[in-house]
């Protein structure tokens, strides 16, 4: 019985940081869209692929070239890239550069780099345009680690604004859901329905909160006996704002790991947790004389 209110409790916490990790997503996204950052990185991969390091700016008439520039609208603006494509085929940028090719001189830093994938095809165009697609996703696959790094930093950034500005405390709200076995019911159910769905994130946190009161936010001026019992006061000591400061901590660590951890985690709970109700289930039948 205990060794399955301990896992209630994980999975209750599991809950909660998919929940803020998926808030955090969708924060994130709608920063990214503003931003324009996708666009803006594949510019700026483009721009180092097909320039070199002699900086020729052969990228107006990349993006200039009719395969291209039906992807976005206006002009290319080497100020403004935010207007530009976030995503091209490769299929559609090898057929681009081959084109663009026959257009540069022999010392070109495009025909040269181009020369030997197109050599190796041994006059095969379709091979030709297969080597000069890997080249483009290998590039692409720099391009993305980018992405996933700033993916990362914003959503830890997020985490511990949201751990520090709402108390959102790992150890007290660990404490509370093993106090409060209505909590953990209700957390328990909710779990069974949760998907990474972003748009139903908020919803669901809120829910999980009004239905459950888990302690988070912050509430002052307490009267000392109400601080024994109120999760949401200010600490009142040194080893309190110790322990406060640990919690909140670990809630940032855990929300940096992102929603599809914590889904991961929690599907593995859940699994789990029902293989050990019924067998304690079964333990607490009484035996038939």
């Amino acid at each position: 019985m205990f060794g399955s209110q301990i896992l209630d409790v994980a999975i209750g916490l599991a809950l909660l940081f998919l929940l803020l990790s998926l808030v955090c997503s969708s924060i994130k996204e709608g920063f990214e869209t503003f931003a324009k950052y996708r666009s803006k990185d594949l510019e700026r991969g483009l721009r180092e692929m097909l320039n070199g390091p002699q900086a020729t700016n052969i990228l107006p008439k990349f993006y200039d070239h009719p395969l291209i520039y039906g992807l976005f609208r206006g002009r290319y603006d080497p100020h403004n890239p935010g207007n530009l494509p976030s995503y091209i085929p490769a299929k559609t940028f090898a057929l681009t550069v081959l084109d663009l090719v026959k257009q540069e001189p022999d010392d070109s830093y495009l025909k040269k780099t181009l020369t030997p994938l197109i050599h190796a095809a041994s006059n095969d165009f379709g091979r030709a345009q297969k080597n000069i697609e890997d080249w483009y996703n290998g590039s692409m696959d720099r391009v993305s680690g980018w992405y996933k790094r700033r993916t990362q930093i914003i959503i830890a950034t997020l985490g511990f604004v949201i751990a520090f500005g709402f108390n959102v405390d790992t150890i007290d709200i660990a404490r509370f859901l093993n106090v409060t076995p209505a909590a953990r019911t209700a957390l328990i159910a909710q779990a069974t329905s949760t998907t990474l769905a972003t748009g139903a994130a908020l919803d669901g946190l809120s829910a999980a909160i009004r239905v459950t009161d888990i302690p988070i936010g912050w509430t002052a001026n307490q009267t000392a006996v109400d601080k024994k019992i109120v999760w949401r006061a200010l600490p009142d000591s040194v080893g309190a704002w110790i322990l406060k400061i640990a919690g909140l901590l670990a809630t940032g660590l855990a929300i940096s790991l992102g929603a599809p951890f914590w889904f991961d985690v929690l599907n593995k709970f859940m699994v789990v947790r029902s293989t050990v109700k019924p067998e304690e289930k079964s333990q607490e039948e009484p035996s038939k004389a």
